[in-house]
């Protein structure tokens, strides 16, 4: 375990994005790096206690799962159980006795079927080309930093916008806290939102 702990060491760093714009306004990142992705159930638990404490965090968890599901569906289904509230999950033998809704990963499907690396849209520019298939090493996922109060929701619901390199603008996406105080996400449908092929 402790070994585990040291690959899945997270670095947060703030980035300073020139030319970027909200409302007019410029806009800060506040990045989270992930060491590598995880392999187990067991190395998503060490990285979602590390991370999934804050909102950012959260949604790094989230954005995870959704790649690594893109690559193993078996093992990523018991990761979006993990991440996703319990609002959304339904009995089932994934992880715990749940599973999210059959309508979710349907959808999910369906996206990857004609986009597989959709996901790795969200990754860093600069680290990922979104129709690359291998993803070796350090992952860094770039978060609106102190997003304007047009994107809150009370003490509830919390919203986060992360960037897209594959569209002009962040996607929001909304978490609360479950009964442990992690931050599970509420509402992706921003996330799942299609964006124009690399050729269009």
């Amino acid at each position: 375990m402790k070994q585990q702990l040291q690959i899945f060491t997270v670095s947060v760093l703030i980035l300073f994005c020139v030319g970027y714009k909200i409302n007019a306004q410029s806009v800060e990142f506040a990045s989270i790096t992930i060491k590598q992705l995880p392999q187990s159930v067991d190395e998503f638990l060490d990285l979602r206690d590390q991370l999934a404490q804050s909102p950012n965090g959260g949604a790094a968890c989230f954005l995870v799962a959704l790649i690594v599901y893109a690559k193993n569906n078996h093992l990523g289904t018991k990761l979006l159980t993990i991440t996703v509230d319990r609002e959304f999950l339904v009995q089932g033998n994934s992880y715990n006795g749940f599973q999210p809704r059959s309508t979710d990963l349907n959808f999910i499907n369906d996206l990857l079927k004609q986009k597989p690396y959709f996901f790795h849209a969200y990754i860093s520019a600069s680290q990922s080309d979104r129709e690359s298939a291998s993803l070796s090493g350090e992952i860094t996922f770039d978060f609106v930093r102190n997003p304007p109060t047009a994107y809150k929701e009370g003490n509830e619901i919390h919203r986060v916008l992360v960037r897209c390199n594959a569209d002009a603008k962040p996607r929001m996406i909304k978490l609360r806290k479950d009964y442990k105080d992690f931050w599970k996400v509420y509402d992706w449908s921003s996330i799942l939102a299609d964006f124009p092929s690399k050729n269009n």
